[in-house]
């Protein structure tokens, strides 16, 4: 997957994980919901990107329980 080759939904999913990043305060995690919440995207489009952002390594599940994911990557900026 290329930059050009992001949805909406991709972008606004890497936007919010990337908040705060130039910061002092922790960045780059967030639960599905808090995803959901924040993008205005559905719940069935945010969790299918993140599917296809899991696959391609731009994002990581790191808690299955509470689905947390973390920013690895941004293709945007390749």
């Amino acid at each position: 997957m290329s930059a050009s080759n992001l949805t909406g939904t991709d972008k606004a999913i890497l936007d919010v994980l990337k908040r705060g990043r130039d910061g002092d305060h922790p960045w780059g995690i967030a639960t599905k919901g808090y995803l959901v919440d924040e993008t205005g995207y559905s719940r069935n489009s945010v969790y299918n990107r993140l599917e296809v952002l899991e696959a391609r390594g731009y994002v990581k599940l790191v808690h299955e329980p509470t689905r947390l994911f973390e920013f690895v990557s941004d293709p945007r900026e390749d």
